[in-house]
């Protein structure tokens, strides 16, 4: 009796563990989606995945996947990798060239080479976030100092994604900020993304629509 009651407890909490991991492993499981994948794209300059992963998405945002693997295949980078490097420094400068090959393959203008590289090189990129509010934070500052005097209006839905994403995460990350500056700026960052989605092209569009769906900081 007392073996076959140790034995019933020990599947009991077989069975209970089991369960736990699965919730685990499903919580840590990567989105599938197709606009999760476009999303972490447009955000972080990761390769798109093979078209069957994104072909849940409408048919106008195919033509624009198409566009976007035929440039990614055609970009070269017109940054120079600093000399003698660090591993910190190869990180950011891999990290540069990311911005510069998603605006090189967003944008199908004719000085998109020339402008990819110099806002690549300008902009302002934290090494690691490590958890912390204030790497995403500086990033955001910096793209809407560049909002308030743009001139190239067709770069703004693009640049009110990523400060809205930003936001977004330093809204959720850990942080000197009090709840109510911690919602206000969420608010402020569902704005900066509302935004993109109204006036952007179809990929910021589907990026904005998963980051609003899901309010989901994206981290690199």
């Amino acid at each position: 009796m007392v073996r076959a009651s140790f034995s019933a407890r020990a599947a009991q909490v077989i069975v209970a563990v089991s369960i736990a991991l699965g919730i685990v492993a499903h919580a840590e499981a990567p989105d599938p989606s197709g606009a999760a994948a476009v999303a972490e794209a447009v955000l972080w300059g990761v390769p798109l995945p093979p078209a069957e992963r994104t072909s849940d998405l409408p048919r106008g945002v195919q033509e624009r996947l198409t566009e976007f693997r035929q440039r990614a295949l055609a970009f070269h980078s017109a940054l120079k990798a600093p000399p003698g490097a660090t591993p910190l420094e190869s990180g950011l400068f891999e990290k540069r060239v990311a911005i510069e090959r998603v605006l090189f393959c967003l944008f199908p203008r004719k000085d998109i080479a020339r402008f990819a590289a110099a806002y690549a090189s300008d902009a302002e990129i934290a090494p690691e976030w490590e958890g912390a509010s204030d790497p995403p934070r500086r990033e955001a500052a910096f793209i809407d100092g560049l909002l308030r005097d743009l001139e190239q209006v067709w770069l703004g839905p693009y640049l009110h994604l990523i400060a809205g994403h930003r936001k977004l995460c330093a809204s959720q990350m850990d942080g000197p900020d009090s709840e109510t500056l911690r919602k206000a700026m969420g608010a402020e960052a569902r704005r900066q993304i509302a935004y993109a989605r109204d006036r952007g092209q179809p990929l910021i569009r589907v990026a904005a629509e998963y980051l609003l769906r899901t309010d989901r900081c994206l981290e690199p």
